[in-house]
């Protein structure tokens, strides 16, 4: 796996607010566990992140233009973690 191939970034409000993705971009996205491939709406498949909220996670991913496809949420992080990494992308800590 390759640092591009991850997302990082906060769940607020239950969605994920995209920090970094290994090449600068940031934004908001959502999380769908379907392949790009799939016959279906990508809705069919978005991640609940409600257990995330207020977390910094990292995310495996395939980007499809404001759907993150294959979504593996591979790690969460705590108060802290959340914390630095909203201070090293750039956004106030809470």
């Amino acid at each position: 796996m390759s640092a591009d191939s991850i997302f990082i970034g906060t769940v607020e409000g239950g969605e994920f607010k995209l920090l970094s993705s290994g090449s600068g971009s940031s934004g908001e996205v959502r999380l769908t566990s379907i392949s790009m491939q799939e016959s279906r709406l990508p809705e069919s498949g978005e991640i609940d992140l409600t257990k995330y909220e207020g977390m910094a996670i990292a995310v495996q991913w395939h980007d499809g233009g404001g759907w993150i496809y294959n979504a593996n949420i591979i790690d969460s992080g705590g108060p802290l973690v959340t914390a630095l990494a909203r201070a090293v992308f750039g956004e106030k800590g809470v």
